[in-house]
């Protein structure tokens, strides 16, 4: 019998199945099933998921936001900013427990980097931040180029520009090979 294949990533809605993801985060657990649907349907929330079959084992979550240019790092903060500064919310990334290790949690991630900057090319917004739910995550979002806001370690913020580098860095590295 073959094997289900994974959904490219595509926006969520109800005929998605939710009720069997386990991340081991249960605040991420429980956002996605009591949550996600309502916020997007209201436009507080865009949440994108990959599924086998309708189950959905991935997803992230991206909203507008404002930050208060001081809580900012300063290589982020530059020039005379407006209060409050416009940035994306990367509000979640979560993989189920039985999905960890294939790669989803790393496609995602960078399908979100992807839309955030082409959400900032349309919008605007100077960076993408993340809350870290706890100190495993901000460690995480650490080690992908994020900088902690001077306020509070586990809310981190990676500049746009920074990203959409990186971005284009690892696309031309992949048409060299």
């Amino acid at each position: 019998m073959a094997q289900p294949t994974l959904s490219a990533p595509e926006l969520l809605n109800s005929c998605h199945d939710l009720s069997r993801f386990s991340c081991g985060k249960p605040t991420l657990d429980h956002w996605l099933k009591t949550r996600s649907l309502a916020n997007q349907q209201k436009g507080f929330t865009v949440v994108i998921v990959v599924h086998v079959a309708n189950r959905v084992v991935g997803y992230y979550g991206l909203a507008p936001t404002a930050i208060i240019p001081t809580a900012l790092p300063r290589s982020i903060r530059t020039g005379q900013p407006p209060n409050p500064m416009p940035c994306i919310l990367l509000g979640q990334l979560a993989t189920d427990q039985a999905w960890v290790g294939q790669g989803i949690g790393t496609g995602l991630f960078n399908h979100a980097l992807a839309r955030s900057v082409n959400g900032a090319a349309l919008i605007g917004g100077r960076a993408l931040v993340v809350n870290a739910v706890d100190e495993d995550a901000a460690s995480f979002w650490c080690r992908r180029g994020f900088l902690p806001s001077k306020d509070d370690a586990l809310v981190l913020f990676r500049s746009i520009a920074d990203i959409a580098s990186s971005l284009k860095a690892a696309d031309s590295a992949a048409h060299d090979h």
